[in-house]
């Protein structure tokens, strides 16, 4: 029977993580990589992001333009292709494991969330007769949330200007728009986890 206790326990991906390193106990030897003829393991596959939920948050609402044209805000930030991500965890030594993964991005007709990379490593180390301690550190290279802009006629007096598309109609002057667009990288970017775990 084994206990841990983590610092940081985040998403339902560095659960799964979590489970690989807490098999290790289970087996003779506690190291994360408990099949010695089996080098890289399949640890997350991921359908949307933080990111994702952060674009659908905004799809609700539209307005009208002068002459009367509908906008309807759905179909600007709406994608046929939602962010997937996959993680592999690849064993080089007993007590070493690099995490890799890359993730699609996605894009709509307002925005677009970049492709990623995930880069990181996992040490474990005995710390005790029964005891042993596996830190995870992990970055992500890429996956940033950008909003376009929308360029909108104001008439005689304020002519055509660059405006955020979702505040076009809004009280706000078009250059003050410009600072609510998402613009934003992705969330957890670089990550640091520490385990202790007590074999009993």
């Amino acid at each position: 029977m084994t206990t841990a206790r983590a610092l940081r326990p985040r998403s339902v991906l560095r659960g799964a993580l979590a489970a690989v390193l807490l098999a290790g106990p289970l087996a003779a030897d506690p190291a994360p990589f408990p099949e010695r003829n089996r080098k890289t393991f399949l640890i997350g596959i991921r359908e949307g992001s933080q990111l994702s939920a952060d674009v659908r948050s905004v799809r609700a609402g539209g307005y009208e333009l002068a002459d009367g044209t509908p906008i309807d805000f759905d179909r600007w930030y709406s994608t046929d292709w939602t962010d997937l991500g996959v993680t592999f965890l690849t064993q080089v030594t007993p007590g070493l494991g690099v995490l890799w993964g890359a993730s699609t991005g996605e894009r709509g007709e307002k925005y677009r969330i970049d492709p990623a990379l995930t880069l990181g490593v996992i040490l474990q180390r005995r710390i005790g007769k029964r005891a042993f301690a596996t830190l995870t550190a992990q970055t992500i290279l890429g996956g940033n949330l950008r909003e376009d802009t929308c360029m909108a006629d104001y008439g005689a007096i304020g002519g055509v200007q660059e405006v955020n598309c979702r505040l076009a109609a809004s009280t706000l002057a078009p250059a003050e728009t410009l600072d609510y667009l998402l613009d934003a990288p992705a969330y957890d970017r670089h990550y640091l986890k520490l385990v202790f775990t007590w074999e009993f």
